[in-house]
């Protein structure tokens, strides 16, 4: 049998390889891998896995006067490696009308579909009018609430906070879908195969954040508790029943901190798993701070001689990192990532190693805003608490900036396959009507 002739480029070194592929931008290296196997095989390992940011288009932000930001849509992305933003030549209507729920596991090309959530979520109408502002009648514990109009981020806010995934779908045919949903009350799991949502069992709701570790799914509590389901024990109807508690004291510095900086924020809290250990990140987030940093409270921004309040968004201002210790049952101050560097925000939080990426900080938080609460109280304001934390000087530096602070949508991190090709199609979960 004669053998298969070797093209010119399978007889190209691999050093060669690596010392071109090293140079080339992420869009040559996509055009590289569709040359043949060899050179698909050498660029996947160049390909990154570092998030992007998912952002808005800046023409539409800076030239809109904040007062009509619900038809904004997502329009690029931006590749921290490169410095770079790739433009969508044309905005799919889905990111157009979309309300970013979550990027888990790098899925944002591919169209998962999930059962309807109307029944979970108690929704009885949504319609959207051609500003973008939504009519809500759905129930909740019973009793029956109105909307007339509000925005794509206050149905956000309200229905459902985060979703994630348990595992990635091209190498884990048992994978779910998880929901932080219902004003963070409930937490709802789908697992592929079956056709409903399935509320679990919960004790100590409201939950601040949830994470899937080792087949596991974590739900960080109110109460500092952390509750655990065992994704692999589920009955016939794929009901998660496997459950235990994990009762955990408060850290004490950020207990005291948290109490001295009482009645100037508010405080959001994080689970990331890095290097197999689970993490907890508290951040401090200032109702509102001054340009120079200082924390002000609402009567600051009154002055005897002024008519007009004094304009100042909510701010991050410090982050705290914790391990879990499983053996003690208690959070262990970290006071160095070393090499590695977090990415925080209404994705799944996830690190990643700085030898891996170029121009990636090692020690660093980056962070984009999910304040859903705050994010639609002014139209001056909302979706722009972005930025880099250093861990070692407490210092923070920009990420991507516009020149408006109503930043909608707000940027959300999203971590691109490495079979990312020339289409992006929509994110992993959605609400009915705005995706």
């Amino acid at each position: 049998m004669a053998k298969r002739r070797k093209s010119l480029a399978d007889q190209v070194p691999t050093e060669i390889f690596w010392s071109i592929f090293n140079k080339l931008s992420f869009i040559d290296l996509l055009q590289a891998k569709a040359v043949c196997s060899s050179w698909n095989l050498a660029a996947e390992e160049f390909v990154s896995k570092m998030p992007w940011l998912m952002l808005p288009s800046k023409k539409e932000v800076e030239e809109g006067d904040g007062a009509f930001v619900n038809n904004n849509g997502y329009n690029g992305f931006f590749n921290l490696c490169e410095n770079r933003v790739y433009n969508l030549k044309t905005t799919p209507m889905e990111f157009r009308e979309s309300c970013c729920i979550g990027s888990s596991n790098g899925w944002l090309q591919i169209k998962i579909h999930l059962p309807s959530v109307d029944y979970l979520l108690g929704l009885k109408k949504m319609e959207r009018n051609e500003d973008g502002e939504y009519e809500l009648d759905y129930l909740k514990k019973n009793q029956r609430f109105f909307f007339k109009v509000c925005g794509k981020q206050q149905v956000r806010e309200c229905f459902i906070q985060k979703a994630i995934l348990s595992g990635k779908p091209d190498c884990n045919e048992n994978f779910g879908v998880v929901l932080l949903c219902n004003n963070r009350e409930e937490i709802a799991y789908h697992q592929r195969g079956y056709n409903s949502w399935t509320v679990i069992d919960v004790s100590h709701p409201p939950y601040r954040d949830i994470i899937c570790h080792k087949n596991h799914l974590y739900a960080l509590s109110d109460n500092n508790s952390i509750e655990v389901w065992d994704l692999g024990g589920r009955d016939y109807v794929g009901r998660i029943v496997n459950k235990s508690d994990i009762v955990l004291p408060f850290p004490d510095k950020s207990h005291t901190k948290g109490n001295s900086l009482r009645g100037f924020g508010t405080s959001k809290f994080y689970l990331v798993e890095s290097c197999d250990d689970l993490l907890l990140i508290v951040r401090f987030i200032g109702d509102y701070v001054d340009f120079d940093g200082t924390l002000l409270t609402e009567w600051d921004l009154l002055t005897e001689t002024c008519t007009q309040p004094k304009i100042c968004p909510y701010r991050t201002c410090f982050f705290h990192v914790y391990k879990l210790d499983f053996d003690e049952l208690k959070w262990v101050e970290v006071e160095s990532l070393n090499d590695r560097a977090l990415f925080l925000g209404g994705n799944q939080s996830v690190s990643v190693s700085v030898q891996s990426f170029p121009n990636c900080e090692t020690n660093s938080i980056y962070f984009t805003d999910d304040c859903w609460e705050k994010m639609e109280e002014d139209y001056n304001y909302g979706g722009h608490d972005t930025g880099i934390y250093n861990i070692k000087d407490e210092s923070f530096k920009p990420i991507y900036e516009f020149s408006s602070d109503k930043i909608q949508p707000p940027p959300c991190w999203i971590i691109p396959s490495a079979m990312l090709e020339s289409q992006l199609g929509q994110c992993v979960a959605s609400l009915p009507g705005c995706n």
